[in-house]
């Protein structure tokens, strides 16, 4: 790594210093398309956690994030009839649709299944885990807390004894191994969507990128000055250029941009299928004149609802604003930030992404939470 102070650390650290979070809001595999995107939409989350209706012994199947959904929704075979039909008669055709499918149809399309990593092992390998397959979250296996250490108050057995002692399952998965602490039996666990996050009944240890982000700004005076001090331009040099990238048409801009760029005519849908092509989690609006005037990202699927589908078929700015996405002015650097003041940023205005732009306000690249974690390595 780059930052060696950072290599004393291990995955337990950052789950101490981030309160223990547990995998929360869970969702049976039977629920419908829809019940997810309601669910997340409800508590501003990402991603859920999948219960088997099922199977009893192997409860948990797999976390489903919002950019599973989008992409299952977009290769629906009759979504472009129904967009379509939507936007011609501006109401729900009264057929079934992609948002009637089910959970566990969604889990079973994906080629891949969520990663998880021990508590005990180093903070570059959960770094590692983060930017090279680019998860937003990973499951934390072999974890032993202490009730005082974790912000939700945990159920305490009969013995009342310090340390919970805990079982091993595996994930119900047949795309991954990944293994989850259960209590024993002498603790009364119970899932379901209406389980309060207080009570301690979802114990599924879980970290984002976010998580560890807050965990190195916390100890970001040992990352020292080459680090802290180095420059957005040089972030942005170590990204790929994108096979449909756009060239900044400014004559004052020394730069190529890096990811494609929409304009306010194209469609919805067409940039949620560029999301999934250029595996990018957000992609910037732009003006006639080429400037950065809002972002797109896989989250705003999360307020699609069957009488909506509609609004993939409009302009991107009519989606946003048709469908009441939460209003934020795009987190815009230039290329003089440090490292230091990007990650600041990120934090202070929880956001995911910064938008390197020029002297025009025409986006250069973004620069994610993935790419500062890819950076440190």
């Amino acid at each position: 790594m780059k930052a060696r102070a950072l290599e004393q650390y291990t995955v337990r650290d950052v789950l101490s210093h981030r309160g223990y979070p547990t995998l929360r809001h869970p969702i049976n595999d039977t629920a419908t398309v829809q019940d997810a995107l309601m669910q997340m939409r409800k508590h501003s989350a990402v991603s859920l956690p999948v219960l088997s209706s099922s199977n009893k012994d192997r409860p948990l199947v797999d976390v489903l994030s919002v950019y599973d959904l989008r992409d299952y929704i977009i290769h629906s075979p009759g979504l472009d009839n129904e967009v379509q039909l939507q936007l011609l008669s501006g109401r729900s055709s009264g057929a079934r649709t992609v948002l009637s499918d089910t959970v566990a149809q969604v889990v079973a399309s994906r080629k891949h299944a969520t990663q998880e990593i021990s508590a005990a092992a180093p903070l570059e390998s959960l770094i590692r885990l983060f930017s090279t397959l680019g998860h937003h979250r990973v499951l934390v296996t072999g974890v032993h807390v202490d009730s005082k250490d974790a912000v939700h108050r945990v159920p305490r057995s009969s013995s009342d004894e310090p340390r919970r002692r805990r079982r091993e399952w595996s994930i119900g998965s047949g795309c991954s191994s990944s293994t989850l602490g259960y209590p024993d039996s002498t603790y009364d666990w119970e899932y379901s969507d209406d389980d309060d996050e207080e009570d301690g009944t979802s114990q599924m240890w879980g970290l984002t990128q976010y998580d560890v982000l807050h965990f190195i700004q916390h100890h970001n005076h040992q990352l020292g000055h080459p680090i802290l001090d180095m420059p957005a331009t040089s972030i942005a040099s170590t990204k790929p250029l994108t096979s449909t990238a756009v060239i900044s048409q400014s004559p004052d801009s020394r730069h190529t941009s890096l990811l494609p760029a929409l304009t306010i005519r194209d469609s919805a849908l067409s940039a949620m299928k560029q999301l999934r092509d250029s595996h990018t989690s957000a992609l910037p609006v732009v003006d006639i004149d080429g400037r950065l005037i809002a972002e797109i990202a896989g989250t705003g699927m999360r307020y699609l609802t069957e009488d909506k589908i509609g609004f993939l078929g409009k302009p991107v700015l009519a989606f946003i604003y048709g469908l009441q996405l939460p209003k934020a002015n795009p987190y815009v650097i230039h290329e003089h930030f440090t490292m230091s003041q990007i990650m600041t940023g990120l934090l202070r205005m929880n956001s995911y992404r910064a938008w390197l732009v020029d002297n025009e306000e025409r986006p250069i690249c973004a620069i994610s939470t993935t790419d500062i974690l890819s950076f440190l390595l």
